[in-house]
C-alpha cells in the first residue's frame, strides 16, 4: 500500500533530492472525530460493568440520509436521567433466585471431612485417615457476568473449606482449613448495566454507531451537504491497531437502525442505493481493500452479505442500487449495515458515501438520485481570509469583502429544474437578528439536469457586517435558501448556514485537515504570507498551528518560530525569532485534542508588524512536523520553504493550518477581573557550571526540567524529587538551554554553561 505522497521539489537553483524534500501524507488521527462513547468497566473486573446498552426504536420506510445533518446517536446517558433503567447480575444465586452475600465463595470441585485415629499401643506415632466424608453440596445457578446478554449453567459446589476431626480424642475441636485465595473456583461479584429507552428526540436517530467520520469536506464532487467517511480510525479518530504499521482487516462499520418491512413484499419494488467514491481527500484504497454491504434477516438472524467494491481511483461518486427481493427480509427488524476493509492505522484506505435510501416502487433504471442541493459549504465573505481580527476588519471594513459570493448546488435530476428565484435570498444575522438581505436575481431560471450550479450574489455595498454591533469580536450568520420545483423528499440540504467569524486571529484554512504537511531536512525553514490592511501596524502576540499525529510521533521533536518582512513576494529578512543566541526559546508539536484543535505558541516577545509578513518556524531536525493541511482551499502561493540558501513554493495545493494571533480587546475583557499569575523567578547557580547546578526558586514550586543542547535536542529531562539540583556531569563543555517548568505551568529558559 502507498501510504506516503512524497513529492521531490528540485528547482532550477540545484537542490539535491536528498534535501529538496517536502511531503504530504495521510492522517493517523482525525481530531474532529471525537465522540462520546459508553462508559467502561473501572470498578469491577465484569467486562459490561457499567456499560449502557441503548435501546432503538424501529424506523418505517422510506429511509432517506443525505448527511446534511447529524443523525447519528449520542452515547451520553447518565444513570439519573428519565429514559436509563439499570440491571444488576450476580455471579453466584441460589435455587431460589436469591443471590448470595457479597464475600460467598464456593468449590467446583469437592471438599471433605477428614477422619483421623491413633492405632492402639502406638500413640500419636501412629496416626491414620480413617475416613473421607464429602461435604455438604448444593445446586446453583453461576451467571457469566462479563458478557451481554448474560448467560447462566446449574452447577453443584461445595464450602471453600475442609474439615479434620481427631476421633481420638472425643473432647477435640474440629480444625476447619480454608481453600488459599488463589484456589478458591467461584467468588460473588456483581455487574451493573444501564438501559438507555428510545425517546421521541430518537426519531431523528437513524445510525446505531458512531465509526464513521461524519463531514462535508473530504470528498471531491460531493452533490449534497455532508457525507459519511470510512477509514482506520475509531469513533474517537484514533488508530484501531496502534501495535502494526501494516496491520488490515476489518475498519469503520455503519449499521441503521432497525426497519420494519413487515408490511411491504418482494413484488413492491424495493430498492437499497447510495452514492460512494473511492478515496477523495483522503488516501486512495487499493484493489485489495473494499467497502462492503451487509443486510440482516430478522427470520434467519444472519448477515448477509449483499454488494462490495473494491479499491480504485475515483474522482466522483457512482450510484449502487440493490433490489431486495429475498422473503427473509420481509419482517420487522430488518437492518443494512456497511463495512470497510484496510488498513487499521490511520486515515487510510478511505471510502464516502452519500444519498443511503431504502422505499419500495423504485425502478431498476433509478441510476440517479432525484434532488436539487447545496453540494458544499457556504465560503467566506473575505476576499482571502475565512476569518480575521475583528479590530482590523472595523480599521477598513469595505476593502476585506468580496464583491461576490457563490453558492455551489448539485440537480441530480434527470430532465431540466427551474430555481424560485423569490424563495432563493441570502440572509444576513447577528445575535438572532436579520440585519440584511439580499434577493436572487437570476437571468434564466432554467438550469441543466445533472449538473453543479453556482448560486452568484453579487454583494452591495449596504450588505456587510456592522462594526457598531460589537466590540472585541464578533460572529455573523449567514444563511442561503435554494428554491426550486423539484419535489423530493429532502429539504435540510435546500438551507446553508454559515458564521463569518471576526475574533483575533487571521486564516486561511477551513478548520479540518485532510492531511499532514512537513518537511524533512535538519534546519529546513516553513513561512506562510499574511498581510494586514493598509497603513494599519498592530502586535502579533502568537502563533497557532494545528498538528497532525501521523505514524511518526514527533511531538518530542522542536523548532524556532520566525517572522519575515516581505522581499518581492517571498520571505525576505527574519523580523522575529527565537533563535535568540542568548536564550533561545524551543517549541515543539503539541496534539490537542477536539475540534479545531489549534495549539496556541505564544512568543516570548510581541512583535509588530504591518504590510505583508510572514509566520513560520526554522526546525532542527530532519522530522516531519506534520501540521495540518486542507486541501479544500487552495493558498500554494503563499506557502515558502527554504532548505538551503532560497525560497521556493510548495508543491502542493491547500492551506497550512497556521495563524497569526494578535493582541486584542478580547485578551483584557473589562468586565472580568484579571487574575495575575506569580511570576517565574529563579536564581541558577554556578552558572558556569562544573558537575552539579542549582535551582533556586521564589514564589513557585519547580516540577520539570530539559536540557536542549544548542542543535534543539533533549540532552537531560527528569521531574524534581526533593533536593532541586541536576546532574551535568554527563554533558560536555559549552553551551546548553535549561528550560524549568513550575507547579501552575509557567515555563522559563535560562542559558547555561558547562566549564571544566
Amino acid at each position: 500500500m502507498n501510504k506516503i505522497i512524497l513529492l521531490i521539489a528540485i528547482t532550477g537553483l540545484g537542490f539535491s533530492s536528498a534535501k529538496a524534500q517536502e511531503e504530504l501524507v495521510p492522517l493517523e488521527f482525525n481530531s474532529n472525530i471525537r465522540n462520546q462513547k459508553p462508559v467502561e468497566a473501572i470498578e469491577k473486573t465484569g467486562l459490561i460493568h457499567d456499560s449502557y446498552v441503548y435501546l432503538y426504536d424501529t424506523l418505517t420506510l422510506p429511509f432517506v440520509d443525505d448527511f446534511t445533518n447529524n443523525h447519528f446517536a449520542k452515547f451520553d446517558a447518565s444513570p439519573t436521567d428519565p429514559n436509563v433503567d439499570d440491571s444488576t447480575w450476580f455471579i453466584l444465586v441460589d435455587g431460589g433466585g436469591i443471590a448470595f452475600p457479597m464475600n460467598t465463595t464456593f468449590m467446583t470441585d469437592t471438599t471433605f471431612t477428614y477422619q483421623y485415629d491413633t492405632v492402639a499401643g502406638f500413640g500419636f506415632d501412629s496416626i491414620v485417615q480413617i475416613s473421607k466424608t464429602a461435604l455438604p453440596s448444593q445446586n446453583i445457578q453461576v451467571f457469566n457476568i462479563d458478557v451481554y446478554p448474560v448467560d447462566n449453567v446449574a452447577d453443584e459446589v461445595w464450602p471453600t473449606y475442609n474439615v479434620h476431626d481427631s476421633v481420638w480424642d472425643v473432647l477435640a475441636v474440629e480444625d476447619t482449613f480454608y481453600v488459599s485465595a488463589a484456589n478458591i473456583q467461584l467468588f460473588q461479584d456483581s455487574s451493573t448495566m444501564y438501559f438507555v429507552n428510545e425517546t421521541a428526540a430518537d426519531t431523528n436517530i437513524y445510525w446505531k454507531d458512531i465509526n464513521v467520520y461524519h463531514n462535508y469536506t473530504y470528498a471531491t464532487n460531493i452533490q449534497t451537504l455532508g457525507i459519511a467517511s470510512f477509514d482506520g480510525l475509531d469513533a474517537n479518530g484514533y488508530p484501531y491497531n496502534f501495535s502494526s504499521s501494516t496491520a488490515t482487516g476489518l475498519a469503520d462499520v455503519l449499521t441503521a437502525k432497525p426497519l420494519d418491512l413487515s408490511a411491504v413484499n418482494p413484488i413492491d419494488s424495493l430498492y437499497f442505493s447510495f452514492l460512494y467514491e473511492a478515496g477523495g481527500l483522503g488516501e486512495q484504497p487499493e484493489n485489495t481493500d473494499s467497502l462492503t454491504v451487509e443486510f440482516w434477516s430478522p427470520l434467519t438472524q444472519e448477515w448477509n452479505s449483499v454488494w462490495k467494491a473494491t479499491g480504485s481511483a475515483a474522482t466522483s461518486f457512482s450510484m449502487a442500487l440493490i433490489p431486495i427481493t429475498n422473503p427473509i427480509y420481509f419482517f420487522k427488524g430488518f437492518q443494512f449495515r456497511f463495512k470497510s476493509y484496510g488498513s487499521l492505522t490511520g486515515s487510510l484506505d478511505v471510502w464516502h458515501i452519500d444519498y443511503v435510501e431504502l422505499a419500495a416502487l423504485r425502478s431498476y433504471t433509478e441510476d440517479k438520485t432525484i434532488d436539487w442541493a447545496f453540494s458544499a459549504p457556504s465560503p467566506s465573505f473575505l476576499k482571502d481570509y475565512t476569518a480575521m481580527p475583528w479590530s482590523h476588519y472595523e480599521y477598513d471594513p469595505h476593502t476585506p469583502m468580496k464583491t461576490q459570493v457563490a453558492a455551489k448546488t448539485y440537480s441530480s435530476n434527470a430532465t431540466d429544474v427551474f430555481l424560485s428565484p423569490s424563495s432563493c435570498n441570502l440572509d444576513l444575522q447577528y445575535e438572532n437578528t436579520n440585519i440584511g438581505t439580499i434577493p436572487y436575481f437570476v437571468v434564466s431560471t432554467n438550469v441543466s439536469g445533472v449538473s453543479f450550479t453556482d448560486m452568484d450574489y453579487t454583494i452591495p455595498t449596504s450588505f456587510w457586517f456592522d462594526t457598531i454591533l460589537a466590540d472585541t469580536c464578533a460572529v455573523f450568520d449567514v444563511q442561503f435558501t435554494l428554491g426550486t420545483n423539484t419535489i423530493t423528499d429532502l429539504e435540510d440540504n435546500d438551507t446553508l448556514r454559515h458564521q463569518q467569524e471576526f475574533r483575533n486571529y487571521y486564516s486561511f484554512d477551513d478548520g479540518t485537515a485532510e492531511a499532514a504537511y512537513g518537511l524533512v531536512t535538519n534546519g529546513a525553514e516553513l513561512a506562510y504570507q499574511y498581510y494586514m490592511p493598509s497603513g494599519m501596524t498592530d502586535t502579533l502576540r502568537a502563533i497557532s498551528i494545528h498538528f497532525s499525529p501521523t505514524v511518526n510521533d514527533v511531538s518530542g521533536s522542536t523548532f524556532f518560530l520566525q517572522i519575515w518582512d516581505d522581499q518581492g513576494g517571498e520571505p525576505g529578512n527574519i523580523i522575529y525569532t527565537t533563535d535568540d543566541p542568548n536564550v533561545p526559546t524551543l517549541y515543539s508539536p503539541q496534539y490537542n485534542l477536539g475540534n479545531n484543535g489549534f495549539y496556541e505558541y505564544v512568543l516570548p516577545d510581541p512583535i509588530a508588524v504591518q504590510g505583508t509578513y510572514y509566520i513560520g518556524w526554522k526546525q532542527v531536525s530532519s522530522d516531519r512536523l506534520n501540521i495540518g493541511f486542507d486541501k479544500n482551499i487552495n493558498t500554494q502561493n503563499r506557502i515558502f520553504y527554504k532548505l538551503t540558501s532560497s525560497w521556493s513554493n510548495t508543491g502542493f495545493q491547500g492551506s497550512l493550518m497556521m495563524r497569526p494571533v494578535f493582541i486584542s480587546d478580547k485578551d483584557y475583557l473589562l468586565s472580568q477581573k484579571e487574575i495575575k499569575q506569580p511570576t517565574l523567578e529563579v536564581n541558577v547557580y554556578p552558572n558556569p557550571a562544573n558537575n552539579m547546578i542549582n535551582i533556586e526558586s521564589y514564589e513557585q514550586d519547580i516540577e520539570f526540567y530539559a536540557v536542549f543542547d544548542m542543535q534543539g535536542k533533549v540532552v537531560l529531562s527528569n521531574s524534581f524529587m526533593g533536593n532541586q539540583s541536576i546532574d551535568v556531569s554527563s554533558l560536555t563543555n559549552g553551551f546548553y538551554i535549561l528550560q524549568l517548568q513550575s507547579s501552575a505551568d509557567q515555563v522559563i529558559q535560562k542559558k547555561i554553561t558547562i566549564f571544566r
